[in-house]
């Protein structure tokens, strides 16, 4: 199961990969990208192009996160 947060969060990034990131009052650091892909949105409606990571944490957490303008999200937590 999944839970969408879609809530902006502090990331740390080297060369624009997700390294580590703040949420819920802790940092969570990226052992893995386990997927990356592109999604465009309603560019009719002028949606930027967003850029998706499926991330483990070394605890066993799998995570979405998002940038889109330089801007991160984390979109979903996996249970």
């Amino acid at each position: 199961m999944s839970k969408i947060i879609d809530q902006p969060v502090l990331m740390v990034a080297e060369k624009e990969i997700p390294k580590r990131f703040f949420w819920f009052k802790r940092w969570v650091n990226v052992s893995k990208v386990i997927d990356r892909w592109k999604e465009i949105g309603r560019w009719w409606e002028g949606d930027a192009e967003k850029v998706f990571f499926r991330i483990l944490s070394p605890e066993g957490g799998v995570y979405e996160v998002y940038t889109e303008k330089k801007h991160w999200n984390l979109y979903k937590v996996y249970d």
